[in-house]
């Protein structure tokens, strides 16, 4: 898909701003040290990700993409994120992420994991020239962030927050290599995650009621 260079220019320089947004806040939200500061990472890189899906209807000029950007923006950036919040304040388990790795360790190895993943995409993709070609690295290397935030951390909210910004990377590459999804499709997305965002939710306050913590390390005490 081509776009006159006058209209193009700044469409790009637009997404490469909020790629940057998108990717920064996936990395404030595994580095912190309390679930509520891992919750607002997550809620920043929805709203970029919503800003960059209408960045690309602006661009395209069409209309389901515009329904689509106002959905990830309200459903991922508010709703979501209230339902968290919600669920991390009811709980009796102590506010800390519980990482098995210290917040210096974690920038390392998260900005080693970007590094990989720039490098990965650029090697099996090569190098794009629309205005979403930051779109597509950035998005494995958030994928390999939210995959990182799950395995290391032992709070179960925390986990589910990985998990979230797994999904929106993923989200962030179907829009970098379609120009967005069909409209029933990222519906269908967006109420699955938000009944999954609800049953995770219910799935950590019980494991409060059984264990008076959210440490997922607990659950090895079932077996046998």
């Amino acid at each position: 898909m081509s776009f006159p260079i006058g209209e193009w220019l700044p469409t790009s320089s637009a997404v490469n701003l909020l790629a940057g947004v998108f990717l920064l806040s996936a990395l404030a939200a595994v580095i912190q040290r309390r679930v509520p500061g891992a919750i607002l990472g997550y809620a920043w890189n929805s709203r970029a990700l919503g800003a960059i899906a209408a960045v690309v209807a602006a661009a395209t000029g069409e209309r389901h993409v515009w329904i689509a950007a106002a959905l990830v923006l309200v459903t991922k950036g508010f709703v979501i994120p209230r339902l968290l919040r919600r669920t991390a304040a009811r709980g009796r388990a102590r506010a800390e992420a519980q990482s098995f790795v210290s917040p210096t360790t974690a920038m390392l190895l998260c900005g080693a994991l970007v590094v990989i993943g720039f490098n990965q995409t650029r090697a099996l993709f090569g190098a794009s020239h629309t205005i979403l070609a930051s779109c597509l690295p950035v998005s494995v290397a958030a994928a390999l962030v939210g995959l990182f935030q799950m395995v290391s951390h032992r709070a179960a909210l925390a986990q589910v927050v990985g998990l979230v910004l797994m999904e929106n990377a993923i989200f962030l590459a179907a829009i970098s290599l379609t120009y967005g999804m069909p409209l029933v499709v990222e519906m269908g997305v967006l109420l699955d995650l938000l009944v999954g965002v609800a049953l995770l939710g219910l799935f950590v306050g019980r494991i409060e009621e059984s264990f008076e913590s959210a440490d997922t390390s607990l659950l090895t005490s079932l077996k046998g």
